[in-house]
């Protein structure tokens, strides 16, 4: 499959997933990560691993569809663990690839994937996906939502600091990563570092835990 969006002229249309979006999702996250063609993604999620995702949060689970084709994603789940408590690692804190750890009542959203093929960015479609998350949480009235935002600057100041040094002035907004600093543009605070978060050779698999709470959550 090859997209052309200089060409399309319809609508990038943001949804809830379905099954058939499973193909395409791993298409979209092997792409925005950088996974040469001819390489398995052990990584990315596969369509077995959506169709387990979907049975748990389908609510929380979208897509940008330009025409029938997969162009962005955005996954996430609920949890009780708050963002005050230790955090964990990536795949131990969404359970895995089936998404387990996900608690249907959890008052916090936590932020398991999100991807946008390379050819596609720049066209508002993280911000449309990020404000279908920011929806999420008004209209499930959570506390909020967080997740580990992963430094993808930090291989640039690899010879000058460690990734623990460059998160740090990441927070203090010393220097801009062009992840975590988009983040905190959009609202979230950044909070700590979080160290072997991800396997991401860029970031030094580092991450910074960003959070945004929820101007109208309502307690019960």
């Amino acid at each position: 499959m090859v997209l052309n969006p200089a060409n399309t002229t319809q609508e990038i249309l943001i949804c809830n997933t379905c099954l058939e979006h499973g193909p395409g999702i791993y298409e979209v996250i092997r792409r925005a990560f950088g996974v040469p063609l001819d390489e398995f993604c052990a990584g990315c999620f596969q369509p077995h691993h959506i169709e387990e995702q979907l049975k748990r949060f389908p609510e929380g689970h979208f897509v940008a569809l330009d025409g029938e084709d997969v162009v962005g994603v955005a996954i996430t789940m609920r949890t009780h663990h708050t963002p005050d408590e230790p955090p964990s690692k990536w795949l131990e804190a969404i359970g895995g690839p089936n998404m387990t750890n996900h608690e249907p009542d959890g008052n916090w959203l936590y932020g398991v994937e999100m991807a946008v093929l390379p050819a596609y960015q720049g066209r508002g479609i993280g911000t449309r996906l990020y404000e279908a998350r920011f929806n999420l949480v008004k209209r499930l009235n959570l506390k909020g939502w967080y997740a580990g935002g992963i430094l993808m600057g930090y291989h640039r100041y690899t010879d000058e600091m460690t990734v623990g040094q460059y998160a740090e002035k990441v927070i203090a907004r010393e220097l801009d990563d062009p992840t975590v600093t988009m983040q905190m543009r959009r609202g979230f605070e950044a909070r700590r570092f979080i160290e072997d978060y991800d396997d991401e050779p860029l970031a030094g698999n580092g991450a910074i835990q960003i959070i945004w709470h929820n101007p109208d959550y309502k307690a019960d």
